[in-house]
């Protein structure tokens, strides 16, 4: 994993219409190798120092695959409509060989082997507070 002071912040972009309700640059959000992931902000070091893993590798949950969304939207759709603590949104790369692990979905991707990590490009920020469309 990279230093989180190697790792681009990009300032948010506010979703619109207009932008297809995206997060990131349209060349980040039109990238087939590239998925978001969108996390409480205090899992942020524990990602940068250890990977991604699943609900159920933290103890989070039962979920035992880790999702990353094709378009930064769809990580949207999954946090609610008003944040109760700060997010970040992640924008991740995959090996293209790594694709062959994907459980591949229609809207974003999953998963299941802790050994396949992305390379982390950049996050970007949501304060609390901030309000999904």
């Amino acid at each position: 994993m990279r230093m989180s002071n190697e790792i681009q912040k990009w300032e948010l972009i506010l979703p619109t219409e207009v932008n297809g309700f995206c997060l990131f640059e349209h060349k980040l959000e039109n990238d087939d190798l590239v998925f978001f992931h969108a996390t409480p902000k205090r899992y942020f070091d524990s990602i940068i120092s250890t990977g991604f893993r699943s609900a159920a590798e933290t103890g989070n949950g039962t979920l035992t695959s880790v999702s990353y969304a094709k378009r930064s939207t769809g990580c949207l759709a999954h946090i609610g409509n008003k944040l109760n603590e700060d997010y970040i949104v992640f924008a991740v790369k995959f090996d293209p060989v790594q694709q062959k692990c994907f459980v591949n979905n229609p809207s974003d991707i999953h998963i299941f082997k802790r050994e396949i990590q992305p390379h982390i490009l950049g996050y970007c920020e949501l304060p609390k507070g901030f309000h999904v469309l």
